[in-house]
């Protein structure tokens, strides 16, 4: 049963590795997150085994691990622990982004969507120390910094749900602090769409952005059939909250298309005498020339000299 699926993980000699599957891409693409994956950690550990006749042991202590709750008890005395490789196949060392679920602020970089965490509520998180009294930093166990690499009983659990709760951690600025516990595909899945709808929200809430595409609308009515609620260990409430963004934010886009179209079936022009300065500009208004709607006229329509 589990040799087929060790055929599939190990690549051929001659495959490069996949440079779409990190975590840094583009968040409408679909291998955005794809290194915090369980598949992604069963590449990671061929791919980390050097010797061949390795892979296949590694693989199946790999398989056999995944079932444990706690991957704490898998420490059995640092001399004797898993194989490096099947660590970062089990974890993966990079950090969350949180902006989705965080709640909405004035400030723009950390400003969140306040989407629910549904099935990414109980995402494990594990680091050396995650007490911000307790002496030294917190790393992820997978860090350089720490003396022996993989994780250990004394190490501390937290859940995603945590590490929202609170923002006076003090971590690692090298590892990010922590390593996440691979997420499954249906986990994966939510991190990705709320991903997506904090994107569109982010795109709708642009004040350069005067043209609502209909990609943009057929996007919201893609993840409307995500449904947080339906799956197990979601409750109702973060599905009604989920439905919540989507109405306002087809609101919001049908809101800015119909303005976009006002703006099109605007009959007067705007022409610019040489200078333009946004807001402020010397534009003519047709034959009357009132300079307050001239530069309404300029700050929202552009002008038919120079750009808006």
């Amino acid at each position: 049963m589990i040799n087929p699926w060790i055929k599939e993980v190990v690549p051929a000699p001659e495959a490069d590795d996949d440079p779409s599957s990190g975590h840094g891409g583009a968040r409408q693409g679909g291998h955005f997150g794809a290194d915090l994956g369980l598949a992604a950690g069963a590449k990671e550990v061929a791919r980390r085994t050097c010797r061949e006749h390795d892979k296949e042991r590694n693989l199946r202590l790999l398989a056999m691990a995944r079932g444990v709750s706690d991957l704490r008890s898998l420490d059995t005395g640092r001399s004797g622990m898993l194989p490096l490789a099947v660590w970062e196949g089990l974890l993966a060392p990079a950090a969350f982004e949180l902006s989705p679920f965080r709640p909405p602020s004035a400030d723009r970089w950390r400003s969140g969507s306040d989407l629910p965490l549904g099935v990414l509520g109980q995402a494990q998180i594990y680091a050396t120390n995650s007490d911000p009294k307790f002496e030294g930093k917190g790393h992820s166990p997978l860090c350089r910094h720490t003396r022996d690499r993989g994780l250990a009983t004394s190490d501390d659990l937290l859940t995603l749900a945590d590490l929202l709760a609170r923002d006076d951690w003090d971590w690692c600025s090298k590892c990010g602090g922590y390593a996440v516990r691979r997420l499954t595909d249906t986990q994966l899945s939510h991190y990705r769409a709320a991903h997506r709808l904090h994107d569109i929200a982010g795109r709708l809430d642009d004040e350069r952005t005067h043209r609502v595409p209909v990609a943009l609308i057929k996007q919201l009515d893609e993840l409307v059939d995500w449904e947080p609620g339906r799956h197990e260990d979601c409750d109702w409430d973060g599905s009604w909250r989920w439905y919540e963004v989507i109405r306002d934010l087809r609101r919001r886009a049908e809101r800015k298309r119909g303005h976009t179209a006002s703006r099109a079936a605007f009959p007067l022009v705007a022409v610019c005498s040489g200078w333009q300065a946004r807001g402020s500009c010397g534009a003519l208004w047709g034959p009357v020339g009132d300079q307050r709607l001239c530069r309404w006229a300029h700050s929202m329509y552009g002008c038919a000299r120079c750009a808006p």
